[in-house]
């Protein structure tokens, strides 16, 4: 079972008795958003995940006037919130075409209908290995339904604060910034739990209906930000994306989930223009569908569901991106950027208990970081070929590969073998790139 998120001082609070402080409390101010109808959606056109790839992709689904987004990586896959009622079929639908058989992380970010709309049918289709949600109390039957799911399921609970980190891939760094442990009075969307998901140097923010409440205050605490992708809270609601809060994040690409025609107004003129005036590119899934970003740790495209082209952004952190056609891509570091800098083929003692006693040791000696993801690590005889996962290594970073197993980390990767790799006699460690091509080679007693 999934780990739950850490530094969680109250994690476990027992779902009756939020049912019964649901029951007892006062009605709530209630959400704008709530039991809206709203127009059917495009057929979803992507084509399905490849679990086994090094990619974040990252689905955000055309529900109209509500709120969805999928993000998958590798084997992991994380929903953050399901839409209203009528959409959780098209939800289910949507993630089953992709390949989705599972979800790791199920987030409601608050329980208003157009973001929990949808639970009940994703909570019914697919299996859930833990839910997050803010901890609000709202007496709604909607959400008591959403609660009663999860106690009936045994699905592991907890409530969201500000500071967590959700450990689900050693390549994915989830933080939660909001809300804080001392909630913003009773307002359901000012209290959205609000994520920062981070893949290499590519960072999306996933903002709920924060509003500018929210923002200032996660502002004040000093957290970054900063993220090239960016979920705009609230459906473009004139009251969050505030200039303060929009100067930290400097979005790169901005989603905004909305319906067309909807009776709010969303998104306003007032946040659109400042989103483009700071030279963010926007969709919308109102004009644009669904949009899917995908990433490899370092640059990321950009394709929608109703046109538009394929677009590529090469990131460069302080620069604006640069949309290109798809076929266009960063030219590869040379490969005398990424070297085998150390190697150890004869461990201390006996090699067979040993096995992490042998290694070998890459280093990124360029000014850009370089993904790992696909490249492979070979004896001489290439009889035990290790495939990198997907890794970022920073300029000027190392990372060991050991022979045995372990825990993989910013500086240490495993070849998980039962038995010496590497051979005592004399050895060559030969690094491929994932084209095949040489990158370097090396014998031991560098």
């Amino acid at each position: 079972m999934k780990q739950k998120p850490e530094g969680t001082e109250c994690v476990r609070i027992p779902i009756p008795v939020i049912i019964i402080f649901l029951l007892v409390t006062s009605a709530l101010g209630s959400g704008c958003l709530e039991n809206l109808p709203v127009p059917g959606i495009n057929g979803f056109s992507f084509p399905p995940v490849n679990q086994k790839g090094g990619n974040l992709s990252v689905y955000f689904f055309d529900v109209g006037q509500g709120d969805s987004t999928l993000v998958v990586f590798g084997n992991t896959t994380i929903l953050v919130d399901a839409g209203e009622i009528d959409k959780g079929d098209v939800i289910v639908q949507d993630m089953r075409s992709l390949g989705i058989s599972r979800i790791d992380l199920l987030v409601a970010t608050h329980p208003h209908s157009d973001h929990i709309g949808g639970m009940e049918k994703v909570l019914g289709s697919f299996a859930v290995r833990q839910v997050v949600d803010a901890g609000m109390p709202h007496p709604s039957p909607l959400y008591k339904k959403f609660l009663d799911a999860i106690e009936s399921r045994h699905i592991p609970y907890a409530v969201a604060h500000q500071g967590q980190t959700i450990d689900l891939d050693p390549a994915l760094r989830i933080l939660v910034l909001s809300p804080p442990e001392q909630r913003f009075s009773d307002d359901l969307n000012d209290n959205s739990v609000v994520l920062r998901i981070s893949y290499g140097t590519v960072d999306l923010l996933l903002a709920g209906d924060a509003g500018k409440a929210g923002e200032d205050h996660m502002v004040a605490t000093g957290y970054a930000l900063d993220s090239e992708i960016f979920k705009v809270a609230h459906h473009g609601s004139p009251y969050s994306t505030g200039n303060a809060f929009l100067d930290r994040v400097r979005p790169e690409i901005a989603v905004i989930p909305v319906g067309a025609g909807n009776p709010y107004g969303h998104p306003s003129d007032a946040t659109v223009s400042a989103l483009m005036e700071r030279g963010c590119t926007v969709y919308r899934t109102d004009r644009n569908g669904d949009v899917l970003v995908t990433s490899d740790g370092i640059s990321y495209t950009v394709k929608t569901s109703l046109g538009n082209g394929d677009m590529l952004f090469l990131h460069t952190t302080g620069v604006p991106p640069i949309p290109v056609t798809v076929t266009t891509s960063r030219s590869p570091p040379t490969r005398h950027d990424v070297v085998i800098s150390a190697a150890r083929f004869n461990a201390d003692g006996d090699d067979r208990q040993n096995l992490n006693g042998e290694y070998v040791r890459i280093t990124n000696r360029g000014p850009d970081p370089v993904s790992l993801n696909g490249w492979v690590l070979t004896d001489s005889t290439g009889s035990h070929p290790y495939l990198f996962p997907a890794f970022i290594l920073f300029p000027e970073s190392s990372v060991s590969v050991y022979t045995g197993s372990g825990s993989i980390n910013g500086t240490a990767l495993f070849m998980g073998q039962t038995q010496p790799v590497w051979s005592n006699s004399g050895d060559e460690a030969v690094l491929e790139d994932n084209r095949g091509d040489v990158v370097d080679r090396t014998s031991d007693g560098i």
